[in-house]
């Protein structure tokens, strides 16, 4: 990818970036809600595992647009 002023990013790497963004942001609120269970109570493996999906979903969705840009 150039760095320049007329350097436009494709629609389909922004959209990607941008849902990813967001996920990710649903990702740390669900580790922030699974710190304070914590205190008091057991994670289990499947909500950890949902933040782990979440995480490899998003790496994936980057990595492939990224090799393409």
């Amino acid at each position: 990818m150039a760095a320049s002023a007329e350097y436009a990013p494709p629609k389909e790497l922004v959209n990607v970036m941008v849902q990813s963004s967001e996920k990710l942001e649903g990702a740390a609120s669900l580790l922030t809600m699974l710190e304070d269970k914590a205190d008091n109570r057991r994670i289990t493996a499947s909500e950890l595992a949902a933040v782990r999906c979440i995480v490899e979903t998003c790496a994936a969705n980057l990595g492939g647009i990224l090799e393409h840009a």
